[in-house]
């Protein structure tokens, strides 16, 4: 009976198990517009990546938010209303646009001032009059729809939408920058009344507006190392920002392209948009808009190709990415409700992870994960161990203490893992005599390091000391043996 009610509660706990990883909720901050299926990039929400529903709003254009400067805490002064002129056509035939039908109501005439701002004029008969005797180069006459355009109220949060996000877990913040003004702001989520923050005259990036189309900002992510990262579209611009008290806004430069991406290149201006998202060894890696990823060195400032993404519904763009777990990474699309879609780093193979018929359509998402990050290992219950009736020998010591901390693979282990004190260890079980060749290995494949190891007993255990130059992230451990040529590889992490 006993036997029975252990197998039962045993089959319990693995169906409980198995059933709480079905339903695990995976979740992410999304730019989107107010509904699904519509653009403007001004709104905010948490959204559940399984069903893209939203789950609590974050920030709505109609909300009443607190606005502060991000260095004194003081409230943003409203700014005067300022013109896009890159939308502004300059007109050389004034007469011909004012005799236009309906010029006498509709027709706003400005000029441009320094080619950086516009100043309405106030028509009459007699200012009419007097303009069209001339030719100037530096008026420009729209109509209403076009001057709603052409005005930005840059003091609001989302005045030109925002396609570029990052969220900050230790300070509890969501980081992002609009798309056609050149200014850091973030969104303060620990606090119970609605705050954003600016960081006011201080240039973040270069863009000087929304036809500024290469110099805009729409991937951003933090790394590994804690520091936010952005980068322009025509990836001039890779921007380090630090969330300190002291924080400091870096514009580190222009990225290169490897040698060995050939015909596929970071400049391409077919892959504006898209994100950021990072990994645990302190590279960062961008998704473009038309689905390829490189791999970006934050130290030499060099990206790398590495393969376009599969499987993914054909005029799906690869707007917003955030990393679920391991190597699999979450793109949405700005344009298509079809769904959330996951790919792996390793193979670029995407599948379906939404289940509802459309989710919300968004220009960035973001989380605080990070790609190859190591699960957090639950502590073991301690066991009880019997007095054993005879004292036992060294070898089966050994055997003992290997099976209760390590998983044996092919009777060879590798172990601890991950690994903390620059030291790891071999256990060798019922292996052949002869010698054995160790290789280290970064994840890649490339050897780093090797040892010699000769076995000759039953239960052997080999320590094999990691150069002093290795930094913390991700490696391989291979094992050969030259008698046989039995070989196995263990993926290890160190810390």
């Amino acid at each position: 009976m006993k036997r029975k009610l252990l197998l039962l509660l045993v089959a319990t706990i693995l169906f409980s198990s198995i059933f709480a990883q079905k339903t695990k909720q995976i979740t992410g901050f999304a730019i989107t517009a107010p509904q699904k299926g519509q653009t403007g990039w001004k709104e905010v929400r948490l959204v559940d990546i399984t069903t893209g529903d939203e789950l609590r709003p974050i920030y709505k254009s109609s909300d009443e938010i607190e606005i502060l400067n991000a260095r004194t805490g003081k409230p943003v002064v409203k700014k005067e209303i300022k013109a896009n002129t890159a939308l502004a056509k300059k007109v050389v035939n004034l007469d011909f646009e004012l005799d236009k039908k309906d010029a006498a109501s509709n027709a706003h005439v400005y000029t441009i001032d320094d080619g950086k701002n516009l100043q309405e004029l106030k028509l009459d008969a007699e200012k009419i009059a007097t303009l069209k005797q001339k030719t100037l180069t530096k008026i420009v006459v729209v109509n209403k729809e076009m001057r709603d355009k052409l005005q930005v109220q840059t003091d609001k949060p989302f005045a030109t939408n925002s396609a570029a996000c990052a969220y900050d877990k230790k300070h509890e913040r969501l980081y992002y920058t609009p798309m056609g003004i050149n200014q850091l702001r973030y969104i303060d989520l620990k606090s119970k009344t609605s705050k954003i923050y600016y960081f006011e005259d201080e240039p973040f990036g270069a863009v000087t507006g929304l036809g500024d189309a290469g110099n805009q900002i729409p991937r951003m992510v933090f790394a590994s190392d804690g520091n936010g990262y952005a980068l322009s579209n025509n990836a001039n611009h890779l921007i380090r920002f630090t969330t300190d008290k002291n924080a400091a806004i870096t514009d580190l430069g222009a990225l290169t392209d490897d040698p060995a991406n050939a015909s596929f290149s970071v400049r391409n201006p077919a892959g504006y948009g898209g994100d950021m998202i990072a990994d645990a060894s302190g590279n960062l890696y961008l998704i473009t808009g038309n689905r390829n990823v490189f791999k970006i060195s934050i130290a030499s400032k060099v990206a790398t190709y590495q393969g376009t993404i599969k499987g993914l519904p054909q005029g799906f763009t690869t707007n917003g990415a955030m990393v679920e777990e391991g190597s699999k990474v979450i793109v949405c699309s700005s344009q298509s409700t079809v769904g959330y879609f996951r790919f792996d780093l390793v193979t670029m193979q995407a599948e379906k992870v939404s289940t509802n018929e459309s989710v919300f359509n968004a220009s960035d998402l973001a989380n605080g994960n990070l790609a190859f990050e190591k699960k957090k290992k639950e502590k073991k219950q301690p066991q009880v161990i019997e007095e054993p009736i005879k004292q036992e020998t060294d070898v089966a010591v050994q055997r003992q203490n290997v099976q209760q901390e390590v998983l044996l693979r092919n009777n060879i282990s590798v172990y601890p893992n991950p690994v903390t004190t620059g030291v790891f260890k071999l256990a060798f079980n019922d292996q052949p005599e002869g010698r054995y060749q160790v290789q280290f290995m970064d994840i890649s494949g490339k050897v780093i390091s090797t040892k010699n190891v000769m076995i000759q007993n039953k239960m052997q255990v080999e320590e094999f000391r990691l150069p002093g130059f290795i930094t913390a992230g991700n490696y391989l451990v291979k094992v050969i043996s030259e008698t046989n040529k039995i070989s196995i590889v263990e993926k290890i992490t160190v810390e």
